[in-house]
């Protein structure tokens, strides 16, 4: 452009500025909006977007007050995206007392919050374990005329099941759908997580079933965490009945699914189950890492078996993986009894 003869405006450099910064040349893009300024070309609001923008992501939330402060001396009058990108600095740094600040000088400055500025406060106060404000914040949307959507229920979901506020969960959930907002993949991990952690299964079944109902498809990683529940509940048979359900429903199960698998047989003593599962993983082309041996050596030692321990243990070493400490430790107990049993005999 330049060897050309045409100059560079303010859009040129926004774009240009905005791309080295997306990738990751933050320096670069500071040396051509330096370059910009001693060309005499003015910023407009979508460089002072950027800038602040940019300034939150790097975490730099002060420096970026200091433009929205001079964008308003200067007669740049910041739009909707400003306020935002400064909300979400101050959310993503816990300054919700400068995010509510913010929020009333939007409405002083006739710049009405929207979606996005309350899904981010809500975000925010998650974040920081301040429920009852985030739920102050979402119905305060509902008084200003603005439908949430599915990422602010789902944030607010979530929210409230991290906090172990399952029945609120439960009840904004139904909420939901009576807005006629639709549930996604999200919305139901949040709260089978929360039914797992709460030891409440049976009902984490239902949802389950009630989510593929809804033809909403459970991925992969929702089966392993109701599975590993499941197990560790002592419902090995539940759990292999869903593993069994899996490849009918077009999935296909990951390590962290055989590893599941193995340790729910380990902790029931069904040793005899181990190397059937091994080989379906070897066919599946998913083979065993270092946790699995891990599992399948302590399965065994606490099964006093020291010699299919040992043969698992060499066969782990031969792959390059190495025995935890833990592991080592329970080798030594295991090796000390059976020297006490044969001093005693």
């Amino acid at each position: 452009m330049k060897t050309e003869g045409i100059k560079p405006d303010v859009v040129t450099y926004n774009s240009l500025i905005r791309g080295l910064y997306n990738s990751g040349c933050g320096d670069e893009a500071q040396r051509v909006l330096t370059e910009m300024l001693e060309s005499n070309i003015s910023p407009n609001v979508m460089t002072y977007n950027m800038l602040v923008d940019m300034f939150c992501k790097d975490g730099c939330v002060d420096q970026a007050q200091s433009i929205l402060k001079h964008m308003i001396e200067i007669g740049v009058t910041p739009d909707i995206i400003t306020y935002n990108a400064l909300l979400d600095g101050y959310c993503l740094c816990g300054q919700m007392e400068d995010a509510e600040n913010l929020l009333v000088l939007m409405d002083e400055n006739g710049c009405e919050p929207n979606l996005v500025s309350f899904s981010t406060m809500i975000n925010g106060y998650c974040k920081a374990k301040n429920i009852d404000k985030a739920l102050n914040i979402f119905y305060e949307m509902f008084r200003r005329g603005i439908a949430p959507d599915v990422v602010s229920y789902n944030t607010l979901i979530d929210g409230l099941c991290k906090a172990n506020r399952i029945p609120n969960a439960r009840k904004l959930f139904k909420e939901m759908l009576a807005a006629g907002v639709t549930p996604n993949v999200v919305t139901y991990a949040s709260l089978l997580d929360s039914l797992c952690k709460s030891a409440q299964l049976d009902e984490a079944v239902k949802l389950l079933e009630e989510m593929e109902d809804n033809g909403v498809k459970p991925g992969i990683s929702l089966y392993n965490i109701l599975m590993n529940n499941l197990c560790e509940a002592g419902q090995l048979e539940d759990a292999a009945n869903f593993f069994s359900d899996l490849v009918s429903k077009g999935l296909q199960p990951d390590i962290i699914t055989y590893n599941i698998l193995i340790k729910g047989f380990c902790k029931k003593g069904l040793m005899s189950e181990v190397p059937q599962v091994l080989r379906i993983m070897e066919e599946d082309g998913c083979p065993p890492n270092d946790r699995t041996y891990t599992t399948i050596i302590r399965g065994y030692i606490i099964n006093n078996d020291l010699s299919n321990a040992l043969y698992y243990r060499d066969l782990m070493v031969g792959k390059g993986f190495e025995a935890d400490a833990d592991t080592s430790s329970l080798f030594v107990g295991l090796l000390s009894s059976n020297k006490d049993l044969t001093h005693r005999c």
